[in-house]
Protein backbone atom coordinates (compact mmCIF):
# COMPACT_ATOMS: atom_id res chain seq x y z
CA UNK A 1 0.00 0.00 0.00
CA UNK A 2 2.99 2.29 0.70
CA UNK A 3 4.78 1.68 -2.28
CA UNK A 4 1.92 3.06 -4.95
CA UNK A 5 1.08 6.18 -2.71
CA UNK A 6 5.03 6.62 -2.87
CA UNK A 7 5.18 6.55 -6.38
CA UNK A 8 1.96 8.46 -7.15
CA UNK A 9 3.68 11.14 -4.76
CA UNK A 10 7.14 11.51 -6.44
CA UNK A 11 4.87 12.82 -10.30
CA UNK A 12 4.75 16.04 -9.62
CA UNK A 13 6.85 19.69 -10.16
CA UNK A 14 7.40 21.80 -7.48
CA UNK A 15 8.39 25.47 -7.74
CA UNK A 16 9.49 28.49 -5.79
CA UNK A 17 8.35 32.00 -7.62
CA UNK A 18 9.37 35.56 -6.89
CA UNK A 19 8.85 38.66 -9.35
CA UNK A 20 7.74 42.17 -10.16
CA UNK A 21 4.48 43.34 -10.45
CA UNK A 22 3.27 46.45 -12.54
CA UNK A 23 -0.53 47.20 -11.92
CA UNK A 24 -3.27 49.79 -12.25
CA UNK A 25 -6.78 49.83 -10.95
CA UNK A 26 -9.07 49.84 -13.97
CA UNK A 27 -12.05 52.28 -13.37
CA UNK A 28 -9.83 54.99 -11.12
CA UNK A 29 -9.53 57.45 -13.53
CA UNK A 30 -5.64 57.06 -13.46
CA UNK A 31 -4.45 54.95 -16.68
CA UNK A 32 -0.98 53.37 -16.51
CA UNK A 33 1.02 50.82 -14.88
CA UNK A 34 2.34 53.22 -12.69
CA UNK A 35 2.02 51.06 -9.21
CA UNK A 36 5.08 48.80 -8.67
CA UNK A 37 4.84 45.87 -6.64
CA UNK A 38 6.18 42.40 -5.91
CA UNK A 39 5.04 38.38 -5.98
CA UNK A 40 6.22 35.63 -4.14
CA UNK A 41 4.80 31.87 -3.55
CA UNK A 42 5.44 28.15 -4.56
CA UNK A 43 3.28 25.84 -6.75
CA UNK A 44 2.87 22.52 -7.63
CA UNK A 45 2.35 21.04 -11.08
CA UNK A 46 0.90 17.35 -12.42
CA UNK A 47 1.92 16.02 -15.82
CA UNK A 48 -0.95 14.61 -17.78
CA UNK A 49 0.43 11.14 -18.74
CA UNK A 50 2.38 12.19 -21.67
CA UNK A 51 0.02 14.83 -23.36
CA UNK A 52 2.61 18.11 -23.17
CA UNK A 53 -0.26 19.14 -20.13
CA UNK A 54 -0.45 19.62 -16.91
CA UNK A 55 -2.29 21.30 -14.38
CA UNK A 56 -0.67 23.94 -11.54
CA UNK A 57 -2.12 25.13 -8.02
CA UNK A 58 -0.39 27.13 -6.08
CA UNK A 59 0.02 29.77 -3.26
CA UNK A 60 1.40 33.43 -3.47
CA UNK A 61 1.51 36.90 -2.13
CA UNK A 62 0.84 39.83 -4.39
CA UNK A 63 0.99 43.53 -3.93
CA UNK A 64 -1.05 45.43 -6.53
CA UNK A 65 -2.62 48.99 -6.36
CA UNK A 66 -2.59 51.84 -8.40
CA UNK A 67 -0.79 55.40 -8.62
CA UNK A 68 -1.52 58.37 -10.09
CA UNK A 69 1.34 59.24 -12.85
CA UNK A 70 3.59 62.08 -12.35
CA UNK A 71 2.94 64.06 -14.70
CA UNK A 72 -0.53 64.36 -13.92
CA UNK A 73 -0.62 66.89 -11.66
CA UNK A 74 -4.18 67.78 -10.72
CA UNK A 75 -4.46 65.50 -8.23
CA UNK A 76 -2.74 62.63 -6.70
CA UNK A 77 -4.00 58.99 -5.65
CA UNK A 78 -2.25 55.89 -4.49
CA UNK A 79 -3.73 52.96 -3.23
CA UNK A 80 -1.73 49.87 -2.12
CA UNK A 81 -3.38 46.11 -1.67
CA UNK A 82 -2.44 43.17 -0.79
CA UNK A 83 -3.44 40.10 -1.66
CA UNK A 84 -3.00 36.00 -0.44
CA UNK A 85 -3.65 34.34 -4.16
CA UNK A 86 -4.37 31.14 -5.29
CA UNK A 87 -3.75 30.64 -8.87
CA UNK A 88 -4.67 27.39 -11.02
CA UNK A 89 -3.98 27.10 -14.36
CA UNK A 90 -3.54 24.72 -17.18
CA UNK A 91 -0.71 24.03 -18.82
CA UNK A 92 0.63 23.32 -22.13
CA UNK A 93 4.65 22.39 -22.37
CA UNK A 94 6.59 22.73 -25.82
CA UNK A 95 10.22 22.26 -25.86
CA UNK A 96 11.63 24.97 -23.42
CA UNK A 97 8.39 27.06 -23.28
CA UNK A 98 5.15 26.22 -20.62
CA UNK A 99 1.73 28.24 -21.86
CA UNK A 100 -0.32 28.75 -19.45
CA UNK A 101 -4.42 30.20 -18.82
CA UNK A 102 -6.50 29.86 -15.78
CA UNK A 103 -7.79 31.84 -12.65
CA UNK A 104 -7.24 33.13 -9.33
CA UNK A 105 -8.95 33.30 -6.31
CA UNK A 106 -7.58 36.44 -3.93
CA UNK A 107 -8.11 37.16 -0.68
CA UNK A 108 -7.88 40.81 0.40
CA UNK A 109 -5.09 40.80 3.36
CA UNK A 110 -4.67 44.69 3.57
CA UNK A 111 -5.73 47.72 1.61
CA UNK A 112 -4.46 51.28 2.27
CA UNK A 113 -5.11 54.44 -0.22
CA UNK A 114 -3.98 58.29 -0.19
CA UNK A 115 -6.05 60.59 -2.10
CA UNK A 116 -4.12 63.97 -0.99
CA UNK A 117 -0.47 63.16 -0.74
CA UNK A 118 -0.64 63.07 3.57
CA UNK A 119 -0.49 59.54 3.75
CA UNK A 120 -1.55 55.84 2.94
CA UNK A 121 -4.81 55.03 5.00
CA UNK A 122 -7.80 53.26 5.44
CA UNK A 123 -9.81 53.56 2.26
CA UNK A 124 -12.73 55.65 2.67
CA UNK A 125 -14.65 53.19 0.30
CA UNK A 126 -13.45 49.86 1.17
CA UNK A 127 -12.48 47.29 -1.55
CA UNK A 128 -14.18 43.72 -1.91
CA UNK A 129 -12.74 41.11 0.74
CA UNK A 130 -12.59 38.36 -2.11
CA UNK A 131 -11.24 38.28 -5.91
CA UNK A 132 -11.60 36.09 -9.14
CA UNK A 133 -9.12 36.68 -11.75
CA UNK A 134 -8.05 35.22 -15.31
CA UNK A 135 -4.69 34.73 -15.91
CA UNK A 136 -2.76 34.03 -19.23
CA UNK A 137 1.07 33.68 -19.35
CA UNK A 138 4.60 31.90 -20.97
CA UNK A 139 7.11 30.41 -19.03
CA UNK A 140 10.76 30.09 -20.45
CA UNK A 141 13.11 27.03 -19.27
CA UNK A 142 16.13 29.81 -18.99
CA UNK A 143 19.01 27.55 -17.61
CA UNK A 144 18.54 23.89 -16.02
CA UNK A 145 16.07 24.43 -13.13
CA UNK A 146 15.54 28.08 -13.35
CA UNK A 147 12.50 29.69 -15.00
CA UNK A 148 11.68 33.21 -16.28
CA UNK A 149 8.04 34.08 -17.30
CA UNK A 150 5.31 36.69 -17.96
CA UNK A 151 1.91 36.93 -16.76
CA UNK A 152 -1.39 39.08 -17.53
CA UNK A 153 -3.73 38.55 -14.66
CA UNK A 154 -6.81 40.91 -14.92
CA UNK A 155 -10.03 41.08 -12.17
CA UNK A 156 -13.56 38.76 -13.33
CA UNK A 157 -15.57 40.82 -10.95
CA UNK A 158 -15.42 44.36 -9.75
CA UNK A 159 -12.72 44.86 -6.67
CA UNK A 160 -15.04 47.51 -5.65
CA UNK A 161 -17.83 49.56 -7.01
CA UNK A 162 -17.83 52.91 -8.46
CA UNK A 163 -17.29 55.81 -5.88
CA UNK A 164 -19.10 59.67 -6.49
CA UNK A 165 -14.83 60.23 -6.59
CA UNK A 166 -14.28 57.81 -9.23
CA UNK A 167 -14.98 57.32 -12.99
CA UNK A 168 -17.35 55.37 -14.65
CA UNK A 169 -14.84 53.46 -17.52
CA UNK A 170 -15.84 50.56 -16.69
CA UNK A 171 -19.76 49.79 -15.79
CA UNK A 172 -19.14 47.35 -13.14
CA UNK A 173 -16.72 49.09 -11.07
CA UNK A 174 -13.40 48.64 -10.52
CA UNK A 175 -10.97 46.24 -11.50
CA UNK A 176 -7.00 45.08 -10.86
CA UNK A 177 -5.27 44.97 -14.03
CA UNK A 178 -1.03 43.42 -13.78
CA UNK A 179 1.54 42.74 -15.72
CA UNK A 180 3.84 40.19 -13.84
CA UNK A 181 7.12 39.56 -14.28
CA UNK A 182 8.89 36.08 -12.66
CA UNK A 183 11.75 34.16 -11.94
CA UNK A 184 10.79 30.82 -10.60
CA UNK A 185 13.41 27.79 -9.48
CA UNK A 186 12.46 23.79 -9.85
CA UNK A 187 12.91 21.95 -6.49
CA UNK A 188 11.24 18.76 -7.01
CA UNK A 189 11.07 17.25 -10.84
CA UNK A 190 8.58 14.73 -11.76
CA UNK A 191 9.64 11.48 -12.07
CA UNK A 192 9.97 9.94 -15.68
Amino acid sequence: MTIPYFSLAQKFNAKANAGFVASQIDGDKYGGYHKFGFLFGADVSQPIAKTGFSYRIGLRYVRKGSHAAEDEVTSFYKAELHYAEMPISAIYTLRHFEFEAGASAGYLIKSKEDTDGYGLKEPAYKFKQFELSALVGVNYNFYENIWVGAEFDYSLLPIRPYTAAHSDYLVSGEHNNLLIFKIACLFHAAKK
